[in-house]
């Protein structure tokens, strides 16, 4: 049986072979990729990625005294699911900047940029259903309390609330998907 350094090693001149390091390493580095992701379908993405980097830079890889091909290929996927890990966190901080309040006229905003964030804001509420973006302009726009628009709309206040909290949650989705 071949050891993995031979393995990639002829693989690069024949590709095939490669497959060999693929079903040796897949489930680990998947359970590896799970335990740092926390997710089994961004870990199927960074091992995937992992791979490509290992056939990509097989040629720099050389065995030494305790580096064996197994600590050099786990390395690689360490730092692949680190950057699928900063990407992801990223994407929910963007999320999460999405602020409610910006909805209102902002103090300080020249015109373009204060015009820019209306346009998106009535372009989401636009995608969003009626009554949830009714709820919204009410809350935001019109400054109404979740008493003044349980009022308005013939509703209770923990109708109002739940409401609210969807069409926030919907709101944020729809921003990202637009951003």
């Amino acid at each position: 049986m071949l050891s993995d350094a031979e393995v990639l090693k002829n693989s690069q001149t024949s590709p095939w072979m490669f497959g060999i390091l693929v079903d040796r390493y897949e489930e680990a580095f998947i359970r590896k990729g799970e335990y740092v992701l926390r997710s089994r379908e961004d870990a199927e993405d960074a091992v995937q990625d992992t791979f490509l980097k290992i056939y990509k830079y097989a040629s720099k890889f050389s065995e030494r005294k305790n580096a064996s091909f197994q600590s050099w290929a786990y390395k690689i996927l360490t730092n692949t699911c680190y950057t699928h890990l900063s990407k992801k966190m990223k994407e929910i901080a963007r999320t999460q900047m999405l602020d409610f309040a910006e909805l209102d006229v902002v103090n300080g905003l020249d015109n373009s940029e204060e015009g820019n964030r209306s346009s998106v804001a009535q372009s989401i509420l636009l995608r969003l259903p009626e009554r949830l973006s009714r709820l919204l302009s009410l809350y935001f726009f019109e400054d109404k309390s979740y008493a003044e628009i349980a009022d308005v709309e013939h509703i209770s206040i923990s109708a109002v609330r739940s409401g609210l909290h969807r069409a926030k949650k919907q709101f944020k989705e729809l921003g990202v998907e637009i951003s």
